[in-house]
Order: C-alpha cells, then sequence, then structure tokens
C-alpha cells in the first residue's frame, strides 16, 4: 500500500469505540535477511529504508513490494488516534516456504512483529 498514512486513518475511522486493530506481520527487516542455510546474512542488494523492493523470492517472483520500517507503522497508528496497546517482535517467522530452511530463522533475528492498538471510547 503506498499510503500508509490514509491506511492507519481508515483503519481508526472504521473500527468502534473501543475496537480493537491487531496486526501479525513479517518484520520489515525480513526483505534484508539472505535465505542461505549456513549462517544468517544481509543481503546488499535492499535497504531497510528503502520505499519498495522487488520481491525475487517464492512465491512472489518479482513482485513490487511497497515496505516501511517499523517505527512507520507504529507512528501511523498511533498518529491516527489509536493506542498502543502492545509491540512484540518475534524470531518465528511469519510464513515459511515450505521445504525451505534459512539460518535467519534461527531465532536470531527478528522475523515477525505483532501490533496491538484500540481505538478510544
Amino acid at each position: 500500500m503506498p499510503d500508509l498514512t490514509a491506511w492507519a486513518r481508515d483503519v481508526a475511522r472504521l473500527l468502534r469505540p473501543s475496537g480493537h486493530l491487531f496486526i501479525y506481520e513479517a518484520h520489515p527487516a525480513v526483505i534484508l535477511w539472505t535465505w542461505d542455510q549456513d549462517r544468517p546474512r544481509i543481503r546488499e542488494d535492499r535497504s531497510y529504508f528503502s520505499r519498495s523492493h522487488i520481491n525475487d523470492t517464492f512465491p512472489a517472483r518479482g513482485a513490487v513490494e511497497w515496505q516501511w520500517t517499523l517505527g512507520q507503522v507504529v507512528t501511523a497508528v498511533a498518529a491516527a488516534g489509536l493506542e498502543i496497546l502492545h509491540l512484540g517482535e518475534y524470531p518465528e517467522p511469519f510464513w515459511r516456504a515450505g521445504g525451505v530452511s534459512a539460518a535467519a530463522w534461527s531465532e536470531c533475528l527478528p522475523n515477525s512483529f505483532a501490533l496491538l492498538a484500540r481505538r478510544a471510547q
């Protein structure tokens, strides 16, 4: 999605008073990790701060994806008037390709995050 701020405003508008937003998603840093099996590595062809990247991994095979830092996601949700109740980062990947094992998934790097926010009454 090209406009994270507009998305967060729409979420806040659509939530009932005291309604909750829950996000469980791939950590924004995941786009940096290689799928090498021997040890975790950072891809030199990507930046955590880029606006988008080409997803050349399975199953996307060349899809252009928007990317946002974790700070941008949290700031957009908070700026939309939602109260952040929980933010957690986890080593488990949000999604695993069948039959693929990557060293980046060995519980030493952030691979997913969860955010829980609430609209005021």
